[in-house]
């Protein structure tokens, strides 16, 4: 278990409903953290489990079959780490990231990690923040149903309140100048475009994304954190993919903190839309909007014995058996 913030928590949380699973080893990297509990420092009660900061110690034991990974960092930092994994053998599931890998590490790198992980006899995948799921992987399903697409369209609108700090800070922007200068999100819908895409086949011939600060008109506050008006308060993406001029492929995310339906004209809602030789409306709702981290940790422990039915390699989490293909 790599990772010791929110995701972390949350996966310690989800394996201590399963008999079928057993926690080794936590991994960290905070120094302060090196040697103590893993129950401690995530759900306040010790459970037995060591936290390291050596990761090639955690490794090397023999008792460590997958990896599960809920640490921060970029696409080529991800890729770097599981690239540790797979040349110690182990399986690995990250969830930052990584559902498209070419996508997001490039081909080159994308390539060299699969034969690393094939060398290994390890297999690697990327599940996804939650709605990465609801935003690729059920579109495909849902696509599943037409044998000609036409244009897809899938939607996430989602309260932002509960998000760990990391991901309310660089991601999001929260409280800063709408046009201030930071370092790009980590949460892009190119690689969910691109899964999409690859999964049923759409072949592409262009693609466009854009990102949008949303600014507040009010005070907000939650949780020590305030967001005074004029100031980032969440974000629009939309990435689209084109084929001959015409629009095939839309996916679009909203996000906002103490999302307001009176003030934003907004709700928290997902749908997919289908049109093909056949057409297919789906909307899904449930727990996963107000708090999206322990639907993160079920996809990455759900994730565990379809990727240990596979072959080694990098796959996308489409591909894992049980995920409905359209081709």
């Amino acid at each position: 278990m790599f990772g010791t913030g929110r995701a972390g928590t949350e996966i310690v949380r989800a394996c201590g409903y399963r008999s079928d699973l057993r926690l080794v080893v936590g991994i960290a990297v905070t120094p302060d953290k090196d040697g103590s509990d893993l129950g401690s420092v995530t759900l306040g009660e010790a459970n037995g489990v060591p936290v390291t900061c050596d990761l090639d110690a955690a490794l090397a034991r023999e008792d460590v079959d997958v990896v599960l990974h809920a640490g921060l960092g970029g696409p080529q930092a991800v890729g770097a780490l599981l690239g540790r994994c797979a040349d110690a053998g182990k399986d690995a599931i990250t969830v930052s990231g990584l559902v498209h890998p070419r996508t997001a590490l490039g081909e080159e790198m994308a390539g060299a990690l699969d034969r690393r992980a094939t060398a290994g006899g390890s297999r690697l995948v990327g599940t996804g923040v939650n709605p990465g799921f609801v935003l690729d992987v059920l579109p495909v399903v849902c696509a599943s149903m037409a044998s000609r697409i036409d244009r897809l369209h899938a939607l996430r609108v989602s309260d932002c309140r509960n998000w760990g700090a990391g991901a309310l800070d660089d991601d999001v922007g929260l409280g800063l100048p709408p046009d201030a200068d930071r370092r790009p999100s980590a949460l892009s819908l190119s690689e969910s475009l691109e899964l999409v895409a690859d999964a049923l086949d759409l072949r592409l011939e262009a693609r466009e994304e854009v990102h949008e600060a949303l600014t507040s008109s009010v005070v907000r506050t939650h949780a020590g954190r305030t967001v005074r008006p004029g100031e980032t308060v969440g974000f629009r993406k939309r990435a689209v993919g084109l084929r001959g001029g015409d629009l095939v492929v839309e996916i679009e995310w909203c996000s906002v903190f103490c999302l307001d339906p009176a003030e934003d004209g907004l709700e928290e809602s997902a749908s997919v839309t289908v049109d093909g030789d056949v057409r297919m409306r789906m909307s899904a709702g449930g727990t996963f909007f107000g708090d999206p981290y322990p639907s993160t940790a079920a996809r990455a422990i759900n994730a565990i014995r379809p990727l240990r039915d596979l072959p080694p390699g990098l796959f996308r989490p489409d591909q894992l058996p049980g995920a409905s293909r359209c081709r």
